[in-house]
């Protein structure tokens, strides 16, 4: 049986790129297609991934989110956490992750929305 996919959805506000996941991000369960979606984001100045309906990060997930994150940091662009869930939080403290990635509030992303008002907003299901 085929292991379902982690379901993207990609926002754009102004030059953030605010990237929705929903379900797991486990080997085998959709790494590779976030690894996808976000190198499409080459001209973010700042991509924030939304793991508010992230059920589970094992290992290879988190290997995955360093390695997004160096990526991204390499090309000059912000690469940002959001909404964790207690689970991701607790598995981020654990590891010390959560002393190496950075982490953007909803506040901070209403913020950006209201600084960008006069764009609009595009979303797009990956």
């Amino acid at each position: 049986m085929p292991h379902p996919r982690i379901k993207t959805t990609v926002q754009r506000l102004g030059d953030v790129v605010v990237i929705h996941l929903k379900g797991r991000l486990a080997r085998g369960e959709g790494c590779s297609h976030l690894s996808d979606v976000v190198l499409k984001q080459a001209d973010a100045g700042m991509i924030v991934l939304n793991l508010s309906e992230v059920e589970r990060i094992d290992a290879w997930g988190l290997g995955v989110l360093l390695r997004l994150r160096e990526r991204a940091r390499s090309q000059g662009v912000a690469f940002k956490l959001m909404n964790s869930v207690d689970q991701v939080r607790r598995l981020l403290q654990l590891t010390k992750l959560d002393r190496v990635f950075e982490f953007c509030s909803v506040r901070d992303l209403l913020c950006l929305m209201y600084s960008d008002a006069g764009s609009p907003a595009e979303a797009v299901v990956a």
